[in-house]
């Protein structure tokens, strides 16, 4: 059977990302649409911008499920149906209610592809190729980006803002209907993960599925053979008991998603052209244009991590990241409290973005799946994803509250939100150091790491 380019199967895997995050930054500039559209409240705008993260909730509970169930891949594939089927109820919507009805659907399909996806590249992938692999996705989560700032910034610079209210926000959404189209008949292509086909006791279409990825007959082999002793309990239909090793695993699930969002990194997405505007003092076309360097500083991060990941580790990265955001969003905290504000002051959002990516961004997820042994490589992962959703919900909901607040806004004049993520910055990259390396392990032998901690079999 011929192999698969990785690197390419990734490409795949990732557009889901791409899509994600072109909604994100689209929804963000359409809201001065949708707004007076459906003749919304000001306080309404947050709940509307956060209430697809209901779905990403139960979409990221059911995800582990699904995945056990039917397979990495076929939970990808129902995932864009139900995507696609959200979407196009809130672009066809003429009352708020079927728009978020059709929000929450979205959002429940990327709750199950979020989880789904990084757990299939994460098993397929060759060790030595596994951090290129794993980080293709922030590459095209940077185009994604640029494409979703660009076209909302196109759309309010060539368009009429009655034709924007009446028509614009709903092509912007159709055009994500497209883009999961084109990934339905990608993922076609693919064949399913071999660690699930194992645990599921199909080995001899585990053994085909993993000679498409890897080259050497031999390494196939003894890969294989890895594969077989470290999930025997499984493929014997034995549970396996959350205890020893496995605890420490799964903290990282609920430690990491939260060090995630607080960074700060999906309030500046959703809030980009409104934090442009307040602190460089700019018209909102120039805000608009200026988030578009947004998707560039990451691109450069994603860049900078498909390069190095698999040369440097993943803790050296880790650590680089945050000390970045660490320094970058203290330096704005510091502007903002003394107001020195400036237009070169958003650079250094395009800063704090750079390093997100190849830590935060990139390199968690990576880690998280990685880290993860197989036994509970799905359970673990629709647990980082429910708690990445909450913790997501709670900064994009709290953001604009917390500078709304006069108390808060007359005491550190706008700078609150960035002193709460630049301290947890600096917390994350503390508990960064007393992780292990899982650079040019298999798999297994990452499993084997966490047994020392306590054995669970």
């Amino acid at each position: 059977m011929k192999s698969k380019n990785i690197y390419s199967v990734a490409a795949i895997i990732g557009m889901a990302g791409f899509i994600f995050v072109y909604d994100s930054a689209n929804l963000g500039g359409s809201v001065k649409y949708i707004q007076p559209y459906f003749n919304l409240l000001p306080n309404q705008v947050g709940i509307l911008i956060a209430i697809s993260l209901i779905g990403n909730f139960f979409g990221s509970l059911l995800s582990g499920y699904f995945s056990d169930k039917i397979g990495r891949k076929m939970t990808m594939i129902y995932g864009i149906v139900i995507g696609a089927s959200g979407l196009a109820l809130a672009a066809l919507s003429t009352n708020i209610l079927f728009f978020c009805i059709g929000r929450i659907i979205f959002g429940f399909s990327t709750g199950l592809i979020f989880v789904a996806a990084p757990m299939y590249i994460t098993e397929v992938a060759p060790a030595s190729k596994r951090g290129r692999a794993g980080s293709i996705r922030q590459l095209l989560l940077a185009f994604g980006l640029i494409l979703g700032y660009t076209t909302t910034f196109l759309f309010n610079y060539l368009f009429s803002i009655e034709w924007n209210i009446k028509f614009g926000w709903r092509i912007l959404i159709s055009i994500e209907i497209l883009l999961l189209g084109i990934m339905f008949l990608a993922m076609l292509t693919l064949v399913e993960s071999p660690r699930w086909l194992i645990i599921k006791g199909r080995i001899e279409e585990a053994k085909k599925s993993l000679e498409c990825f890897i080259e050497s007959e031999d390494r196939v082999d003894l890969v294989f053979s890895e594969m077989l002793l470290n999930n025997s309990k499984e493929i014997l239909g034995k549970k396996v008991p959350i205890r020893g090793g496995l605890i420490y695993a799964l903290s990282l699930c609920i430690i990491f998603p939260i060090f995630r969002q607080l960074s700060g990194v999906n309030a500046i997405t959703y809030y980009a052209q409104k934090i442009f505007s307040e602190i460089s003092n700019t018209s909102t076309n120039l805000a608009y244009f200026q988030s578009i360097f947004i998707g560039f500083s990451e691109l450069l991060g994603a860049i900078f991590v498909v390069s190095f990941a698999d040369k440097f580790g993943r803790k050296i990265l880790l650590l680089l990241g945050a000390a970045g955001m660490f320094f970058s969003e203290g330096f704005i905290a510091y502007s903002l409290y003394y107001s020195k504000v400036s237009l070169d002051l958003s650079y250094l959002v395009y800063i704090y973005n750079f390093f997100f990516t190849i830590s935060a961004g990139a390199m968690l997820t990576v880690y998280i799946s990685e880290a993860l042994p197989t036994v509970i490589r799905s359970k673990g992962s629709a647990l980082t994803g429910m708690i990445n959703w909450i913790a997501d919900a709670a900064i994009i909901y709290s953001f604009p509250l917390l500078n709304a607040n006069v108390y808060l806004t007359e005491k550190f004049h706008g700078s609150i939100s960035f002193i709460i993520f630049s301290i947890s910055m600096f917390l994350f990259f503390i508990v960064i150091l007393f992780l292990p390396e899982t650079k040019n392990k298999t798999l297994e032998e990452i499993a084997n790491y966490w047994k020392t901690k306590g054995n669970w079999e």
